[in-house]
């Protein structure tokens, strides 16, 4: 019973450290309100093309409504 507990914490204790991390991962970077170097620009803009590479990527097999089989357009038949 010892041992279960424990697991059940620590999973639970895992999958709140995993959806805290995440929040971070999905918002951009901040931009401020005027880049004063050229290294402070290229930090930002840099910062910037990685967050459009994770939020860009395409997502194969995200669909729970397609079933296979199925048709996309539906019976395009009249017949049937």
């Amino acid at each position: 019973m010892e041992n279960q507990t424990l697991v059940f914490l620590f999973v639970c204790g895992f999958l709140m450290l995993s959806v805290s991390c995440q929040e971070s991962m999905l918002s951009p970077p901040g931009r401020p309100s005027e880049f004063r170097t050229p290294d402070q620009l290229r930090k930002y803009l840099k910062a910037l093309n990685d967050y459009y590479a994770i939020v860009g990527r395409p997502r194969f097999g995200r669909s729970a409504i397609k079933q296979p089989g199925t048709q996309t357009f539906g019976n395009l038949d009249s017949n049937e």
